[in-house]
C-alpha cells in the first residue's frame, strides 16, 4: 500500500501530527479499508523522505487510538471500523443560553516549581483592579462567561470536542458537578455503571443519591461494552482516554460501539477526562465527547491536575437536550467557585498562559516519570514489575510480596505516602501510585521508602 500525504514544511504541527492526521482521515474516510497493511516504518521513513522516529511515532499515537494494530513479525494492520459512522461536525457551535481527618501525602499534589505563580498574582491583582469586572456582585450560577467562553475554546481545540459556552457549568470539583446531574437525570436514570475498578469518589455520590449501582470490570481488553449491555443500566461513568486507576486507553473501535450502545438504548455517558492532557508517549487522546453526534456525552474536565489542587475549579459540558432542564432547575444551587479566581483562570487562558504551561509540566513529569520507573527497577529489581507509566501523573505496578494488604495500607498512611491498592491476590499486589508532588532530588529516597512500606 502505498500512502501519500502532503506535508506543510512551515506548519507549526510536528511531522509526525500531520502524518497522523492524514492516515487516521484515510481510515474514517473510508480510503483505507479494514485489514489493509500499512507500509513498515523503513519503507513509510524512505518513500516519504521523514526519519524513522517520526514514523514511528505517528503509528504509535494510531495504535493507541485504535485505529491500526501492529502485529509482530507482520506490519501494522488498518483495524476494522466500518460498522461506524465518523462523519466530521463541521456546523458552527451555537451558544445556549472534608473529613477532618485528612492526611498530607508526600507524593500528591502538583510539581511546586510548576506553577507560573508570577503571572497570576499579576493577573489576580488586574482582575480586583479593574472595577468593570464586577467583582462586587455574586457569581453567575452556571460560571462566569468569560471562564466558560476559553473553557468551550480548550475543549474544542485541544481536546477535539465540540461544545459551546452555554454548555458548560462551572463548579467546585467533580463531586459538586456530579450532584447538579443527578438533579438534571435522577428520574430517567436511577441506574449507574461504573468501572471496577473505578474512581470510587464518584461512585459514592451516585451511592448517596440512592443509585442502583452496576460493576463493570476492566480487564486486559480493557472496558467490557458486552458487559454493559447485559446490564439494565441505561447511565454510565468513565474514564476512557485514561482510565483511572489502570490508565488503559479506550481504542476508537470500542468509543463507536459504547456510542452506539447509547444511540439504541437512549443511554447517557459520563466521560471524565481528569488528566489526559499529560501523556508521555504521543499526543494527549481525544476525548469520546468529540465522536459524540447524538447529544448522549456529559464531558467532565478539572484544572486540578493541570494547575493547582487548591484552585478548585472543575467543569462539565453537558448535552443540547439536557439544557433545558438544567436552566429550569439552576436557580436550586449556588456557584461552589470563587468569582475572582474564576476570572483569574480565564485571562490566564486568554492570553496563552495555559498552553505554555501544559508544555511545562509535560517536560517536568516526564522527567520525574523516568526517574522514578528507572528508580523502581533498579531499587525493587524483580520484585516489582511496572504495568502503566506512559501518561497522567500516576504509574501502575505489581508487587510479589508476603505482606498483608492491610499492613502495606497502614505502613503507607504512617509514611504519608498516597498508595492506591487496586488488588491484592496470591501474594500479588497492585496499586498506583502518585508522583506529581515528589521533589527530583527526593524521588529515589521515596523509592526506597516505598520498599519498606511493601516488603519490611
Amino acid at each position: 500500500m502505498i500512502i501519500s500525504p502532503v506535508f506543510d514544511k512551515d506548519s507549526s504541527k510536528a511531522l509526525y501530527i500531520q502524518l497522523y492526521e492524514y492516515i487516521k482521515t484515510e481510515i474514517t474516510s473510508g480510503l483505507l479499508r479494514p485489514d489493509s497493511k500499512l507500509p513498515s516504518i523503513r519503507e513509510a521513513s524512505s518513500s516519504l523522505n521523514l526519519s524513522k522516529t517520526t514514523i514511528e511515532n505517528a503509528y504509535s499515537q494510531l495504535v493507541a487510538e485504535g485505529y491500526i494494530e501492529n502485529y509482530p513479525k507482520r506490519g501494522y494492520f488498518v483495524c476494522d471500523l466500518s460498522e461506524y459512522n465518523f462523519e466530521i461536525i463541521t456546523q458552527p457551535y451555537r451558544d445556549i443560553v472534608k473529613d477532618t481527618s485528612e492526611t498530607e501525602y508526600i507524593n500528591d499534589g502538583v510539581d511546586k516549581g510548576s506553577f507560573d505563580i508570577v503571572t497570576w498574582k499579576r493577573l489576580y491583582n488586574k482582575v480586583i483592579s479593574q472595577g468593570e469586572t464586577n467583582i462586587y456582585v455574586s457569581c453567575s450560577i452556571q460560571g462566569e462567561k468569560e471562564l466558560r467562553d476559553e473553557i468551550a475554546n480548550f475543549v474544542n481545540t485541544m481536546r477535539g470536542g465540540h461544545t459551546s459556552p452555554g454548555q458548560v457549568i462551572i463548579g467546585a470539583g467533580v463531586q459538586y458537578l456530579l450532584g447538579i446531574l443527578i438533579g438534571i437525570v435522577k428520574e430517567d436514570y436511577m441506574t449507574v455503571a461504573v468501572e471496577k475498578p473505578g474512581f470510587n469518589k464518584a461512585e459514592f455520590i451516585f451511592e448517596d443519591y440512592m443509585f442502583n449501582i452496576k460493576h463493570i470490570s476492566i480487564t486486559d481488553n480493557g472496558f467490557s461494552v458486552d458487559e454493559l449491555r447485559k446490564s439494565d443500566a441505561r447511565l454510565i461513568y468513565i474514564s476512557p482516554s485514561h482510565q483511572y486507576p489502570l490508565g488503559t486507553i479506550m481504542s476508537v473501535n470500542k468509543r463507536m460501539e459504547l456510542l452506539e450502545w447509547a444511540y439504541k438504548n437512549n443511554g447517557l455517558i459520563i466521560e471524565d477526562d481528569y488528566d489526559s492532557m499529560i501523556r508521555y508517549g504521543g499526543m494527549p487522546i481525544p476525548c469520546l465527547q468529540g465522536l459524540d453526534k447524538n447529544d448522549c456525552v456529559v464531558y467532565l474536565g478539572s484544572f486540578s491536575k493541570m494547575l493547582l489542587p487548591s484552585l478548585r475549579i472543575s467543569f462539565m459540558v453537558i448535552p443540547e437536550k439536557l439544557l433545558k432542564k438544567y436552566n429550569s432547575i439552576k436557580s436550586r444551587h449556588t456557584q461552589s467557585t470563587s468569582k475572582i479566581d474564576q476570572l483569574v483562570l480565564a485571562s490566564f487562558m486568554k492570553e496563552g498562559h495555559m498552553v505554555k504551561h501544559l508544555r511545562k509540566v509535560k517536560r517536568i513529569y516526564r522527567k520525574k516519570n523516568l526517574l522514578l520507573t528507572g528508580y523502581l527497577k533498579s531499587i525493587l529489581g524483580d520484585k516489582l514489575e511496572i504495568i502503566n507509566s506512559d501518561s497522567g501523573l500516576h504509574v501502575v505496578c505489581e508487587a510479589s510480596t508476603l505482606k498483608p494488604e492491610e499492613k502495606i495500607k497502614n505502613a503507607a498512611e504512617h509514611s504519608h505516602v498516597h498508595l492506591n491498592i487496586i488488588s491484592s491476590r496470591n501474594n500479588k499486589v497492585t496499586f498506583s501510585l502518585n508522583y506529581s508532588g515528589i521533589d527530583l532530588d527526593k524521588i529515589q529516597e521515596f523509592t526506597e521508602l516505598l520498599k519498606r512500606i511493601l516488603f519490611d
